[in-house]
């Protein structure tokens, strides 16, 4: 899971696996696999950082 903000303040946690698309218009809409879409203060880069240290986390056999 990773840590996203949205607009208004509220915390959000995300399967990162449900994660469909990225698009920055200007802030980052994430688009989820089930249709929703959040937006979230978070740049896309931001994201896809917090997506590799999510992954690296897994492999190295730790939870981030």
């Amino acid at each position: 899971m990773i840590k996203l903000e949205k607009l208004n303040g509220e915390i959000i946690y995300l399967n990162y696996f449900q994660i469909l698309s990225l698009k920055s218009i200007p802030e980052t809409k994430v688009k989820l696999t089930t249709g929703d879409f959040f937006l979230v203060k978070e740049s896309v880069e931001e994201v896809m950082e917090k997506v590799t240290a999510f992954l690296r986390s897994i492999l190295a056999g730790r939870e981030a």
